[in-house]
C-alpha cells in the first residue's frame, strides 16, 4: 500500500510541475507592460519559417519583377505597364505587417483587415450625382492617403496591394441586391488567385459586415458580376495626385 501511495504522489508532483511550467511559459511570453500573454501554442505558431522571395512573379500572363522588400522582408513586385508598387502602397503594406513568413492567403487576410480598419466609407462621394472628377480620391487607391473610400476605392486599394505582393487580383464590377425586388446598385469588389484557387472578396462590405464577404469560391447570391478587370478606368494611375497630398 505504501508503494502505491508513493507512486500516486510522484504522478501528482509530475503533473503539478507540468502545469506550473506551462503557466510560467505563458507568463514569460506575455508583455512585461501588462499586455495579454501569448500561450506556448501561439508562440509556436508565430515562429513560421521564412518563405522564398522570387526575382519574378507571373501575373495575368506577364512578368512582374522584384522592386524591393517590405520591412518584414516580403517581396514587392512591379511591371512597367502596371506599376502598382508606388510609395504609398508600399507604406500601406508595411503598416499591414506583410512579412516573409506569410502565405498568399495570409497576405490577403492582412490586407483585408488593414483596409477595414483604416478606411471609412465616403458617404459624400456616394451621393447621387456626385462625379469622381470632382474628387477622385475615394474612387482610387489614393484613398490610402485620405482614409475615405467608396467601393471603387476599397477595390482598387485591395488590388494594388495584392498585385504589389505578387498576388493575381482582379477588379470586379457588377450589381448588388439587398432584399426581394430591390433595384440593383452598381458595385465593385475583387477576385484573387492564391494557392491555385480563385476566391471572391468584398472588402468594402466586410468593413461593415464582419467579414461576411471574405474569400468565397462561388461569390454570393446578392452580388451579380458584369465584368472582371486587370485594371479599371477609374484608376489612381489615370489621375494626378492632388497637390495638397504632395505637401
Amino acid at each position: 500500500m505504501r508503494k502505491a501511495n508513493w507512486g500516486r504522489k510522484i504522478i501528482f508532483i509530475t503533473l503539478a510541475a507540468i502545469l506550473c511550467t506551462t503557466a510560467g511559459l505563458k507568463a514569460y511570453a506575455g508583455d512585461r507592460n501588462g499586455k495579454k500573454a501569448v500561450s506556448v501554442k501561439q508562440a509556436v505558431l508565430i515562429r513560421k519559417p521564412a518563405r522564398p522571395v522570387w526575382d519574378e512573379k507571373e501575373l495575368f500572363g506577364k512578368q512582374y519583377t522584384l522592386k524591393c522588400l517590405t520591412d518584414g522582408k516580403a517581396g514587392i513586385y512591379t511591371n512597367p505597364a502596371d506599376d502598382r508598387a508606388r510609395d504609398y502602397v508600399i507604406d500601406a503594406l508595411n503598416e499591414a505587417g506583410i512579412d516573409r513568413t506569410m502565405t498568399d492567403l495570409d497576405k490577403i487576410t492582412a490586407i483585408n483587415d488593414y483596409l477595414c480598419q483604416k478606411l471609412e466609407y465616403a458617404d459624400y462621394a456616394a451621393a447621387e450625382g456626385f462625379s469622381y472628377e470632382e474628387d477622385w480620391l475615394p474612387f482610387t487607391d489614393y484613398c490610402l492617403l485620405s482614409d475615405r473610400a467608396v467601393c471603387a476605392g476599397y477595390a482598387e486599394a485591395f488590388q494594388s496591394m495584392c498585385i504589389s505582393c505578387g498576388i493575381e487580383c482582379y477588379y470586379v464590377t457588377g450589381y448588388t441586391y439587398q432584399g426581394d425586388g430591390a433595384e440593383g446598385i452598381y458595385h465593385a469588389w475583387n477576385r484573387v488567385v492564391a494557392g491555385g484557387k480563385s476566391y471572391y472578396i468584398d472588402t468594402c462590405w466586410n468593413d461593415s459586415a464582419h467579414n461576411a464577404y471574405f474569400l468565397s469560391a462561388d461569390g454570393w447570391d446578392d452580388h451579380v458580376i458584369d465584368g472582371e478587370h486587370k485594371t479599371y478606368r477609374i484608376s489612381g494611375q489615370a489621375f494626378p495626385m492632388p497637390a495638397y497630398m504632395q505637401d
